[in-house]
């Protein structure tokens, strides 16, 4: 994968975590099983943010283990 999909993958998680924030936030006070849908959505975009973030540091640590690999 390249480096730039690395970063989509995890600007779209992280966009994910803050839209299951806001649903948990709002079924905190309005309605109940709507907090527990949010944390699920939470955790799922949490878990495809740090998709990414694993792919660009993993991208990072290989480029200075071997930095003519990727010339």
């Amino acid at each position: 994968m390249l480096p730039y999909s690395h970063w989509q993958r995890f600007i779209q998680g992280l966009s994910v975590f803050a839209v299951g924030l806001s649903v948990m936030v709002a079924g905190a006070w309005w309605f109940e099983p709507l907090y527990y849908l949010g944390l699920a959505v939470l955790f799922a975009g949490f878990g495809w943010a740090m998709s990414g973030y694993l792919g660009l540091l993993w991208q990072r640590l290989t480029r200075s283990i071997n930095p003519n690999r990727h010339k």
